[in-house]
């Protein structure tokens, strides 16, 4: 039999596997769950962001009919990255046109609105990667599951043989239809369809192995991605609002530099130490209010920004993950076939 085909073994009439090579082949020709890594993430955006201008952009504006919603949502990268850094540009690029002192004031505005924007980012990722984390470490779901989905396009021309292309989705970015099919298929390419909601099942504290634990997870983790998917809605942009008031405050009028004397690596690190003790003060001047005429209105604006912040994403988590553990309310149909029956 030629390598790559499925290959017969010595198991019961009509039983098969799949060879490695067989299994690599179905990997590059059809959807599957890919490794994650910490940079994978940053990969897929930045797939995302390239395709968009080089892509998926000149197929839209050519009315292309294989161009479809994934699409569309990708190049929303496009103006959100444009939009900030058009924020950044109008507050910095116009200080060289002013004399002083107008021109310190207006450094002041544009250092405030460069951290305010970057900040807002940084929140609003930090808002939903809290929640993700929070939800896999109570119940072994990981929302962020990648996989990649080989898409077949139609034609564009006579003799249009590039036909494939990849898109980069996440097992449970939809509640109605999670892809269950590819985490049964990675089980199956590691011998046991059940290997991740055996996981799952443990989580949920069942201590024996279920007959079917597929059919009794599927609906508690749709009913996790509900609820996550509204917890970081509110969580991303309570980190967002306070990351904009963090940049507001007085401290980051400031310049921050880098030292002069010591290594690269020196120079670097004490940068670094700058930014924090800036930070740090900002924070402290978020938390005790640092307008003096309406001290006591900014203190409590401040602090409510901050365990709003905090509260969203504790509060969050906990609503995800309520009532996740179910076991005890589970019948045993876990069936000994050791033990003899009867029927009645």
């Amino acid at each position: 039999m030629q390598t790559g085909q499925v290959k017969s073994i010595n198991m019961p009439k009509n039983a098969y596997y799949a060879s490695e090579e067989a299994h690599k082949k179905l990997s590059s020709t059809s959807d599957r769950i890919i490794k994650k890594t910490p940079l994978t993430g940053a990969r897929i955006v930045a797939d995302k962001l390239v395709n968009s201008v080089f892509t998926y952009a000149p197929k839209g504006m050519a009315g292309s009919r294989n161009s479809n919603f994934y699409e569309f949502l990708s190049m929303g990268l496009i103006p959100n990255i444009t939009g900030s850094a058009a924020l950044i540009a109008l507050f910095n690029l116009a200080n060289s046109k002013f004399r002083s002192p107008d021109r310190y004031f207006a450094a002041i505005s544009g250092r405030k609105m460069t951290y305010g924007v970057i900040f807002y980012a940084i929140g609003k990722w930090l808002g939903s990667k809290l929640i993700n984390k929070g939800v896999q470490l109570k119940t072994g779901v990981d929302l962020e599951m990648p996989y990649k989905k080989v898409v077949t396009e139609l034609p564009e021309y006579p003799g249009d043989t590039d036909l494939t292309r990849i898109e980069y989705h996440r097992v449970f970015e939809s509640a109605d239809f999670p892809r269950f099919d590819l985490i049964n298929k990675m089980g199956e390419q590691k011998g046991n369809r059940f290997l991740w909601w055996d996981k799952i099942a443990k989580k949920m504290g069942f201590k024996k192995p279920l007959n079917s634990p597929d059919q009794t997870i599927q609906e508690k983790v749709r009913e996790i991605i509900i609820k996550a998917t509204s917890a970081k809605y509110i969580s991303s942009y309570f980190w967002a609002a306070l990351g904009v008031a963090l940049a507001a405050q007085e401290p980051f009028e400031h310049k921050i530099s880098m030292p002069l004397q010591g290594t690269k690596s020196e120079r670097i690190k004490g940068l670094a130490r700058n930014f924090a003790t800036t930070l740090r003060d900002s924070f402290l001047d978020l938390y005790n209010g640092n307008n003096i005429k309406f001290k006591y209105a900014s203190k409590i604006v401040g602090r409510t920004l901050i365990f709003g912040a905090l509260a969203s994403t504790i509060l969050g988590i906990y609503n995800a993950t309520r009532g996740f553990k179910i076991a005890q309310n589970q019948p045993d149909t876990q069936i000994d076939i050791d033990k003899e029956y009867e029927v009645a």
